[in-house]
């Protein structure tokens, strides 16, 4: 096999992987969805070798399960998992915000106020879907403020994971308009190099989260525990529910009428 053909089929499951993980994250999978190799490829307009490895990927990650007789689903989180991922997270962002109000530099300052002043600016017209992957930003550009690769690497981990699970649960409920206010005060005390404040209000914004998407994942009369654990009797999501991006519903595009969202 030729070096040029190794790279190929390695950038062909490195894309297989992105584009899978991106549709999980943004719900274009389905939690416990039949993940079917021949439409996926299809699809992405591949081979099956790169999406059987992609998936084997993902299986790692534990963003996808797979079943002898069922093959590879999505998976479905439960209480446990996301109390856990929130736990972790909650931890680590805690310690990001300390040190990345002690290493944050301007370019950094000036990267959070644009985006919180963008973010204000949608609430004001509505446009939670624009809003999703700003305010998820906010999260990253503090960490990697810190300076600190690995905790950075180990959050992005961790931010996969709960994005999923935030995506709807803002999509689903006004908590946006709460979680701007609260990115607001720690811009404040980052922006005044105060690690102990930062921290606190970090912690105090997370604890919050976890709270509130622990308590509709435990309602079975809310929408996001049906859509996140399967439970039985899973409504039907609405079009606007889906994050509108720029991409978004390219796979069905690019497909011969697939149908990955069954």
């Amino acid at each position: 096999m030729s070096k040029e053909k190794t790279l190929s089929e390695a950038s062909l499951t490195d894309r297989a992987y992105k584009e899978i993980k991106d549709w999980i994250i943004h719900y274009k999978l389905k939690p416990g969805v039949h993940l079917k190799i021949d439409e996926l490829a299809s699809a992405l307009s591949m081979s099956q070798t790169p999406i059987r490895e992609a998936l084997s990927k993902l299986e790692h990650q534990h963003l996808v399960d797979r079943h002898p007789q069922k093959g590879y689903l999505v998976r479905l989180l439960d209480l446990k998992d996301v109390s856990d991922m929130y736990d972790l997270r909650i931890a680590l962002e805690v310690v990001a915000a300390e040190e990345a109000a002690v290493r944050m530099k301007d370019v950094d300052r000036k990267r959070l106020s644009r985006t919180l002043e963008e973010v204000g600016n949608l609430i004001k017209k509505g446009e939670k879907g624009q809003i999703l992957g700003l305010e998820q930003n906010f999260h990253v550009i503090i960490t990697e403020a810190t300076g600190n690769w690995l905790l950075t690497e180990i959050l992005r981990g961790v931010f996969d994971r709960i994005w999923m699970v935030q995506n709807l649960n803002i999509l689903t409920s006004d908590h946006l308009i709460y979680a701007h206010k609260e990115h607001a005060e720690i811009y404040k005390a980052l922006e005044k190099n105060d690690p102990k404040k930062a921290a606190a209000l970090m912690k105090k914004h997370l604890e919050f989260a976890k709270k509130y998407i622990l308590s509709r994942l435990q309602d079975s009369r809310d929408v996001l525990a049906h859509l996140i654990t399967g439970l039985p009797g899973m409504p039907s999501v609405p079009g606007d529910l889906r994050p509108k991006r720029k991409d978004a519903g390219s796979f069905r595009s690019r497909s011969k009428k697939v149908s990955l969202m069954r």
